[in-house]
């Protein structure tokens, strides 16, 4: 069996992962419509999808001093509306990842009293994702 370490999955947004990140995370969905009629066995209700959809989200320390790519940068596309290319995935050779056009639809900045500031980033796909293999 082969397990894969979480730190060895990254989103990435065009070419540049946010610094800080501490967690990344996929949501695979699809719309299910009910097709459950007075054939339907013993009454179970059935059902048949329709439309996909794919979420990211991550979350990490937020440094705003940081040499790499900030959170600001992200908060930048939001405010603009700007489709990206995310990426979703393994970072080793051979390893999966996901590849799609994406927006960017929610970012949180935490500051609590009693530990470090931390941002969470949700990025919501559109359109239908390929998956490739790192080379």
């Amino acid at each position: 069996m082969s397990y894969q370490a979480g730190y060895k999955t990254l989103i990435k947004i065009d070419t540049k992962v946010l610094c800080g990140r501490r967690n990344v995370g996929v949501d695979f969905n699809a719309d299910m419509a009910e097709a459950t009629t007075g054939e339907s066995t013993n009454q179970w209700k059935e059902y048949l999808p329709l439309f996909k959809g794919m979420e990211m989200s991550m979350d990490g320390l937020y440094d705003p001093d940081s040499s790499g790519e900030k959170v600001s940068d992200a908060i930048i596309l939001l405010k603009n509306g700007t489709l990206c290319t995310v990426y979703y995935g393994g970072v080793v050779a051979g390893d999966e990842y996901e590849e799609a056009s994406a927006y960017i639809n929610h970012i949180h900045i935490d500051g609590p009293h009693d530990d470090l500031k931390s941002y969470t980033l949700d990025i919501i796909v559109t359109g239908e994702p390929i998956t490739k293999t790192v080379t």
